[in-house]
């Protein structure tokens, strides 16, 4: 096989695994390309008609304090710069195959970078069928995020700051009836529409609540379809009071023994530190030194609420803030594709996320970590199930709303004490079962009390 042949095939998204709809990350360049190309195409069409949309007043600003600050307006342009060069350095039959005319831009400018962002959060995601689903900025900066000059900017505290303001203007639109414009019932065959046949056939709509007699199939905004519940009945937490059920609709990922309190995380195939799990909150990781540690992901059309996996109690809970689209540095991407998807161990360290200690009588206590994934910068605690330091525990049963994520896709980690639980197979297997089309139904059982 020659060289365009090999570099081809890792483009070719139908021969590439996982091919999972809405896969966390989106890894593979061919997908992000046939997101964004067509969008920068777009753009461009509404220029030249002078018909594109004006800036929003948050974008502006943010436009301007970019580049108002020498060192983030430097460091953008670097990321678009590199950005390119990556695609400049794939060979021209790559090129051809993700951007069709084989146009070796990426981010045309530093202007077209803000159009772009404005653009996206002018609108609702769309649903396509593809592993590049419901994350449109996710599909935008996938390479540019892993640049070295991207690297740096997302990982910058002052940085991400300034950009949550871009992400809760978006977030603010995906809550407004505004948002609902691809949940058109007059309209459900429209490109990008939730609620088209694509979409039912997919999956989006299974077992879930809904009515499509009314106006949005009863929904008030975007982000409460993405937060849809299922219908009663449709996820039993199986098994006794004994077990220990996984509360997420989960993709396996990972499964990892014998954690240690402190490692090189962002070293690659050493991918856990407890310390920094737990957010330096020592008093916690302690608990689950050399404890295990399960990891799964939750695709952008699947369930996004979090429910108890036991009975017992919630000893501490909070919502730690973080990064929103950094990568691990030094993540050793290869030509044609960007391992996003290999971050999530990494994320769980450094992104935004919400943290329960939860403690079972048999099994001791347990550590669940719902992480926010790019789009996902919104983690909610139901505000019963806040449980501050110093405060009493507070009793749930399986199987009890104790939160959600926000418009996008996400990765959750549950841990546990050392020689207190026997871990289920399916979950020890769980880089074996990558490949899944369809997730671990929440309520399954992961642990019992080792006996």
């Amino acid at each position: 096989m020659d060289l365009k042949e090999k570099t081809s095939s890792f483009l070719d998204l139908e021969k590439m695994d996982p091919i999972q709809m809405g896969f966390w990350v989106p890894n593979r360049v061919w997908a992000t390309a046939k997101f964004l190309v067509p969008l920068r195409k777009s753009i461009a069409r509404k220029r030249e008609m002078g018909t594109l949309a004006p800036m929003l007043p948050e974008i502006l600003t943010f436009k301007n304090w970019v580049t108002h600050n020498s060192i983030y307006r430097m460091w953008v342009n670097s990321m678009i710069e590199q950005s390119n060069a990556y695609i400049r350095s794939l060979d021209e039959r790559t090129r051809e195959e993700i951007l069709g005319d084989g146009d070796a831009i990426w981010i045309e400018s530093y202007d077209s970078f803000f159009e772009i962002i404005n653009e996206i959060i002018s609108t609702s995601p769309s649903f396509n069928d593809t592993a590049m689903v419901g994350t449109p900025l996710n599909g935008f900066l996938a390479v540019s995020m892993a640049t070295k000059a991207g690297v740096a900017l997302f990982h910058d505290q002052t940085f991400n700051q300034q950009f949550k303001k871009v992400l809760d203007a978006w977030n603010a639109f995906l809550k407004s009836s505004k948002s609902l414009d691809k949940l058109d019932i007059n309209d459900p065959e429209k490109e990008g529409s939730w609620i088209s046949r694509a979409a039912w056939a997919a999956g989006v709509w299974d077992q879930m609540q809904y009515d499509r007699r009314l106006p949005g199939y009863g929904f008030d905004s975007w982000n409460s379809f993405f937060i849809r519940k299922f219908i009663p009945g449709a996820r039993p937490f199986h098994g006794t009071s004994r077990d220990i059920n996984i509360g997420c609709e989960t993709t396996p990922w990972q499964f990892s023994e014998d954690i240690s309190m402190e490692s090189d995380f962002w070293i690659k195939d050493v991918n856990y530190s407890l310390l920094d799990l737990f957010a330096g909150r020592k008093q916690w990781a302690n608990l689950f030194d050399q404890g295990t540690l399960y990891q799964g992901f939750l695709s952008a059309t699947h369930y996004h609420r979090w429910n108890s996996p036991i009975d017992g109690e919630i000893i501490c809970s909070w919502v730690e803030p973080g990064t929103y689209f950094a990568q691990r540095p030094g993540q050793g991407e290869g030509k044609g594709t960007w391992e996003g998807t290999e971050s999530q161990p990494y994320l769980g360290h450094v992104a935004a996320r919400a943290i329960f200690i939860f403690k079972h009588p048999e099994c001791g206590y347990i550590g669940l970590l719902c992480i926010g994934m790019v789009e996902v910068s919104t983690c909610i605690i139901e505000g019963q199930f806040i449980v501050n330091e110093g405060d009493q525990p507070v009793t749930v049963r399986k199987g009890q709303e104790i939160g959600h994520f926000e418009f996008g896709g996400s990765t959750h980690v549950m841990v546990f004490q050392k020689d207190k639980v026997e871990i289920a197979r399916w979950a020890q297997e769980a880089i074996n079962l990558r490949k899944r089309e369809k997730p671990i139904e929440m309520g399954t059982i992961i642990a019992r009390p080792k006996r």
